[in-house]
Formats: C-alpha cells, sequence, structure tokens
C-alpha cells in the first residue's frame, strides 16, 4: 500500500512534465518548426513502468528547455518528440519505426534491456541512431552490438563489479555472500558480474571470498516466503538483492517478519535507487546500499549537476529525483556535443561525431568508447536506514563514487563477455 501511494504522489508530482494528454499530444507527429532539430524520446509513458519513464521525460524536457534557452545547437531550437514504449519490444521497435517514418533519426532514452535489444537491429535500415540512457545489458555493446546503438550511461558489468569493490573496501571481513536473483537476463548479468567482481578484488586482496549459491525466483512475485526461509538458514554474512524494484519491496515487506535484515552483515541493492526506502519508511533496512544512475548529492557544486537538480525540484517539488532524470538529461547534451562537433544532424555524421565523445554531465566528464560504443563514467551508490524522526521514516546515511578506472572489460563488441567467475 505505501509504496502504491508513494507512486501515485510521485506521479502527480510529475504531472508539471505533462500529464496523459500533454504525453499524447507531444507525441504526435510533429513538423519541424524554422528549422529545429528534432530529438526523439523512447520510453515507458503508460503501464508498469510510467513511473520511470515520467523520470525520463523529466530530464529530457529540462535539458532541451537549457539547450533552448543557451540559444540551441549550431543556432538551431531543438524539439523533443516522445513515443511510449510502455517496457514492451514489440512497441518498442514500433515507437522507433514511427519516429524514423516521422523524419526523427536522433533517439534517445529506453528503460528496459529487452526493448533496447529489440529496437537494434533496426536502426541501420531505418538510417537512424539510438543513445540507450539506462538499459544496462551488457548485450548491448557486445553480442547484439550495433554501429547504430550507443550507451550514454553505465552498463551492468561495470556497476555490479564497483558494487563489489565498494563492500570489499567497507567490509573487508564480509567473505561469504549469497543472493536472491530475478529469473530474467538482466539479473542473471547482473549477478554474474558482483561475483566477478568479488572474486577478482577479494583475491587481489589475498582474502577469497565464497559465493554460496544464489536462489532465483520468478519476476513480478508476490510470495518470497520460501526464499526468505532458505536465505534465514544461510551461513553467509553479505546478501545481493538482485530482485529489483516493486519485487524487491514486496520480499523486504515480507523478510520484516523473519527478521531478514538483522541476519546478514551487509546488503546490498544492484539499482532501486530510492524505490525500497520510499516504500519501506522506518522499515528500510539498515545499512542498504542501492547502485544509482545518477546521485545528484554526490555532485554538489558541479554546474550541470546543481542546474539539472534545481531544476527538477523547481517544477516537481520532489527533492529525490531518481537516477533515471540524470541519464536522460545526459543523452541530450551527448547529441548536443556530436551535433556541434559534426555540424550536422544526419546520421553517420552524428554516429562518427559520438564515437570516442568527451563530453561533461551531471556526473562530470564521460567518454563513449568508439570500439564498443559504451560510455565509460563514474559509478554511484547510496547508503540508506531507518530514521525515525522524520515524516518519510528513511535517510541517506551514505553515498560514494567509484571511478571507473579497470572496473569496466575491454571493449569487445560482438563477443560476449567472458566472465572468470561465474556461479551457479
Amino acid at each position: 500500500m505505501t509504496f502504491d501511494i508513494n507512486r501515485r504522489e510521485l506521479v502527480k508530482a510529475l504531472g508539471a512534465f505533462g500529464g496523459a494528454a500533454a504525453i499524447g499530444s507531444l507525441a504526435a507527429p510533429s513538423r519541424a518548426q524554422g528549422g529545429s532539430i528534432r530529438l526523439g524520446l523512447i520510453a515507458p509513458l503508460s503501464g508498469s513502468q510510467e513511473i520511470v519513464g515520467r523520470y525520463q521525460l523529466a530530464g529530457a524536457t529540462i535539458a532541451v528547455n537549457q539547450i533552448n534557452q543557451a540559444g540551441g545547437i549550431l543556432g538551431r531550437q531543438v524539439e523533443l518528440v516522445t513515443r511510449d514504449d510502455k517496457a514492451n519490444p514489440a512497441a518498442g521497435v514500433a515507437a522507433s519505426k514511427d519516429l524514423a517514418g516521422s523524419g526523427v533519426n536522433l533517439m534517445f532514452g529506453i528503460l528496459s534491456s529487452g526493448v533496447a535489444l529489440a529496437v537494434a537491429p533496426t536502426l541501420a535500415d531505418d538510417k537512424s541512431v539510438l543513445v540507450v540512457s539506462a538499459a544496462a545489458a551488457n548485450e548491448l555493446t557486445h553480442e547484439q552490438y550495433t554501429r547504430n546503438v550507443f550507451r550514454s550511461a553505465d552498463h551492468a558489468y561495470a556497476r555490479q563489479r564497483a558494487l563489489a569493490k565498494l563492500v570489499l573496501t567497507d567490509f573487508p571481513d564480509t567473505l561469504n555472500w549469497t543472493a536472491i536473483n530475478p529469473q530474467t537476463a538482466i539479473g542473471a548479468s547482473n549477478w554474474d558480474s558482483f561475483v566477478d567482481g568479488i572474486a577478482q578484488y577479494s583475491q587481489e586482496a589475498g582474502k577469497p571470498a565464497e559465493i554460496t549459491e544464489a536462489l532465483w525466483s520468478k519476476f513480478g512475485a508476490t510470495d518470497y516466503k520460501n526464499e526468505i526461509s532458505q536465505l534465514m538458514r544461510s551461513k553467509s554474512e553479505g546478501l545481493y538483492c538482485g530482485v529489483y524494484g516493486g519485487d524487491a519491496v514486496t520480499m523486504f515487506g515480507q523478510a520484516a517478519a523473519y527478521g531478514l535484515t538483522k541476519k546478514f552483515k551487509v546488503i546490498v541493492d544492484p539499482g532501486s535507487e530510492f524505490i525500497i526506502a520510499n516504500a519501506m519508511g522506518k522499515n528500510t533496512p539498515p545499512g542498504l546500499w542501492s547502485g544509482f544512475h545518477w546521485y545528484h548529492g554526490a555532485y554538489e557544486g558541479h554546474k550541470i549537476n546543481d542546474d539539472l537538480y534545481n531544476a527538477y525540484v523547481k517544477e516537481t517539488n520532489d527533492p529525490h529525483p531518481a537516477g533515471y532524470v540524470g541519464e536522460t538529461h545526459t543523452s541530450v547534451l551527448a547529441y548536443a556535443s556530436a551535433i556541434q562537433k559534426a555540424g550536422s544532424t544526419e546520421t553517420d555524421a552524428v554516429i562518427a561525431a559520438l564515437e570516442d565523445l568527451e563530453f561533461d554531465s551531471c556526473k562530470g566528464m564521460r567518454k563513449i568508447r568508439k570500439e564498443d560504443h559504451q560510455a565509460i563514467c563514474d559509478l554511484n551508490f547510496v547508503q540508506f536506514g531507518p530514521d525515525e524522526g522524520s515524516d518519510k521514516g528513511w535517510k541517506v546515511t551514505g553515498h560514494r563514487i567509484i571511478k571507473d578506472e579497470g572496473v569496466s572489460e575491454a571493449p569487445t563488441p560482438g563477443v560476449p563477455i567472458v566472465f572468470k567467475n561465474k556461479k551457479a
């Protein structure tokens, strides 16, 4: 119930960026006015993942407004055109083809890795470019690589290995880990990446870690009691909670009665961001570390970060923007830098400009590798805990920036990542 209430409040807050009717008008085919540069946002603007899509819309809208207020790109204003993918692969392909048919060749966004992997093979024929703002599947820059796709955000391998480095730095004696993961491709990719990092960094420290077999649950499960009972019998001291979003809320809500959060010394989450804390309130697991696409509090004093945060709060009255806000904002900035560099919006020219592009963002400087089109950037993590003295019931107890220095894999476009320490 708490999660539903918070969700409704957030959607209401983000109404400043357009409710259903306004989104519908934005999504209608539009004609370039005065030579405007049209960028197409593909995001889940309806359905179960609408809450995230609204965050993506917010970040994109702020970026476009800021660029236009500063004079545009190459003296031309930027126009945001949106399409709803409903976090559904078929709808995503339809959205990208609709944009291409409307003359919009520069696209960005996409939350779901399944949608991104479905859209990617269609782009070359449509002479379009896609800058992925969130979908983290390793396959996008490996076995499913295509020259028409770039990723301006971090990806599963880098984030989960950085998370492993964080916990081994802060908790060097917590060396026995287990997990509960969803039976999804991204769930397996996240866990394989975390295990790879735990194994490597613990061996380098001279204290090899032990990984206990993970538990695998159905995505969208409503009953985790059996898995919770098994975890309560585990001898592991660290818990990797790979279930995410609403599933994580359900699992932790049921686990509270068993005392699960007190059993483990360290609990980590790959990327639910504020969702668990917002839903759990005073029952937020103490010391929970969560991966973030972008955490504004880590970059205070950096102008792009501060301007984005202030604009978001002004429009929504929400002091806790999800990292998705920062990543669609970043994708627009990447296009702005590439178009300026290329002096053109033509597909091949923009692709060439995006390769090896270095540009500033809400998380500082990023570089998009030429070889595989993966951005190299900071990895953000936030620690949460209960706060009995506040209305929301939780507080941020720490945050960390992990620099991507040897965390990401070497570029191997067309070839899958090899996990040297893969665990069942």
